[in-house]
């Protein structure tokens, strides 16, 4: 039977979003005031956990010229669904973004602008934010939809390859290189800047909320290893990682302070790294999307996250350093650029002092991202029939994978980390 789908209104996104609100996207998009929208397609059940997701189209003008332009937007909002706010924690996370939005990336820019001479080539690898909104029950966020500047994510269960994996690592290189610049030329604004925003995942106040999820992503894990590795190193390692106080020593990773301390991303898989392909399919630009996890936190958490839960193990055994290399290459050069001294700032020694000190990070975050990426999209829950007192495991009830190759997609990251020295 064919199913109708019904057009949005605005009081779907919430009961703050008005007619003002377009006006004021058009400003942010550098208009007057909005003349008209149209309405675009929302998001897939799966695309995310946190929020609902809709596409519009905002036309205005511009006074007094009378010139027209037009803002194609992707606005996120709270779910509906009280239990399932309540159960993912919308409003932590819809917080954090938003601050991200409104307080980091107007210091970053400030910081970019007041350099002399002025960089040949600023971080601007991330969506204008257009309007927002945050009380906690109304929030949402509007967005620059880079879609239509030909950005896309590529399919989230796939191998990344090695072109678009270089191109990622160069990007999550300006990112933190911008922060990492930013900190050594004007620590004072750096600081202030990183204290909007909040660690939404591995705190104490998410001990309740968490833990019981973890338990079985580390099952999930363990059985993994045991079929893929069984009575070796990588096993016996593993296993005194994939213990209890897992939480605590992921809260102690993401609250330590480093020398190599930036704006993290927190959730470096690849649908948040947009992506702009040439006519020959090539990769060549990424926008960063999705700062809902950003922390205040050591490069490597966001470094190793994106290798383990979205490079196959023999991208990683072949061209790791080579990874790193032009992770690290694109850091530099942004540092230069800005006025810093790069190689006083980071270079190839300090990032491997920072992996092997936090590079375990990636093994504790891929125990999660992993298996929920590699679900099928038929697998994934009706997040609106979420209930009262729900709690996570009720919606993210992983179990060991029967599928030996998704066993060892889990159980090589272990290895690898293993060989590298990360996890002892």
């Amino acid at each position: 039977m064919a199913t109708t789908t019904q057009t949005p209104t605005f009081g779907d996104i919430s009961a703050k979003f008005t007619s003002a609100t377009l006006d004021e996207i058009i400003r942010n998009a550098g208009g007057t005031k909005h003349t008209s929208y149209t309405w675009g397609e929302g998001g897939k059940k799966g695309d995310s956990y946190l929020s609902k997701v809709f596409r519009m189209c905002v036309y205005g003008v511009k006074e007094p010229e009378n010139t027209t332009l037009v803002a194609n937007v992707i606005i996120k909002a709270m779910p509906d669904n009280l239990h399932r706010r309540r159960l993912f924690r919308s409003t932590d996370f819809f917080r954090n973004e938003i601050n991200f939005y409104q307080k980091v990336v107007p210091a970053i820019e400030a910081f970019q602008a007041s350099r002399d001479p002025k960089p040949n080539n600023p971080f601007v690898e991330y969506p204008k934010c257009l309007a927002a909104l945050c009380d906690g029950v109304n929030d949402f966020i509007a967005l620059e939809d880079v879609g239509f500047r030909g950005y896309r994510a590529p399919n989230r269960q796939s191998y990344i390859s090695l072109e678009d994996a270089l191109l990622t690592m160069r990007s999550l290189g300006r990112y933190h290189g911008v922060a990492l610049a930013f900190k050594a030329l004007d620590s004072d604004n750096f600081e202030k800047a990183g204290s909007a925003l909040e660690e939404t995942y591995y705190s104490e106040h998410t001990r309740e909320w968490y833990t019981g999820f973890l338990a079985l992503a580390e099952n999930v894990a363990s059985d993994a290893i045991k079929k893929t590795y069984p009575h070796t190193k990588y096993e016996t390692i593993s296993n005194n990682f994939l213990q209890p106080q897992l939480f605590d020593d992921l809260i102690n990773l993401v609250s330590t302070r480093s020398n190599l301390t930036v704006f993290g991303h927190g959730d470096c898989w690849t649908p948040n790294f947009l992506t702009r392909y040439n006519v020959e399919g090539k990769p060549e630009e990424i926008i960063i999307i999705d700062f809902q996890l950003a922390r205040l936190a050591s490069l490597a958490l966001d470094i190793t996250f994106f290798i383990y839960s979205c490079t196959s193990q023999s991208l990683r055994e072949e061209h790791y350093d080579e990874l790193l290399r032009a992770y690290l290459e694109s850091a530099q050069k942004l540092i230069t650029d800005l006025g810093g001294n790069a190689e006083a700032i980071i270079n190839w020694n300090t990032l491997q002092q920072e992996l092997r000190q936090f590079g375990r990070f990636g093994c504790g975050m891929g125990i999660e991202s992993l298996p929920m990426s590699l679900i099928e999209d038929d697998e994934v829950a009706d997040l609106d029939a979420i209930v009262e007192n729900a709690v996570l495991t009720d919606v993210w009830n992983i179990t060991p994978f029967k599928e030996p190759g998704k066993s060892q997609r889990i159980a090589d990251i272990f290895k690898h980390a293993i060989d590298q020295g990360y996890l002892k």
